[in-house]
């Protein structure tokens, strides 16, 4: 497993099979999102400074003792919600013809305007 030193930016997430997706950081995560049928156990502070939504749904677990966020019916499916994450983290994001409606239709549901002045 490759680790990562404070303060650095990790270059990609790192996969335990194909419904656990993880950045490798010597900091725990402290947040699960679950996107349909895929956990991302990530980190508040990078999601939260760029997400909205995320700010509103991670609040409302803490108040019912929670770590974990469902998201059922995301736009674009795990896959738009990765390329997202990778934005709050900092880490290159390739858009395309194949992705860039899907991430640009996730980053509005998310409440992104960083990224969606990007994605424009």
């Amino acid at each position: 497993m490759k680790f990562m030193k404070l303060g650095s930016k990790p270059d990609a997430f790192q996969a335990d099979g194909k419904s656990i997706r993880y950045v490798s950081s010597e900091l725990a995560t402290d947040v699960i999102i679950n996107v349909g049928e895929v956990k991302f156990y990530l980190h508040k502070f990078p999601l939260l400074s760029k997400s909205n939504r995320l700010q509103k749904l991670v609040s409302k677990a803490n108040e019912e003792n929670s770590e974990e966020v469902y998201m059922v019916d995301f736009p674009g499916g795990p896959k738009s919600f990765e390329i997202c994450a990778k934005f709050c983290y900092g880490m290159t994001v390739t858009l395309n013809a194949y992705n860039v409606v899907a991430a640009r239709c996730a980053a509005e549901y998310l409440e992104m305007t960083r990224m969606l002045i990007a994605v424009t």
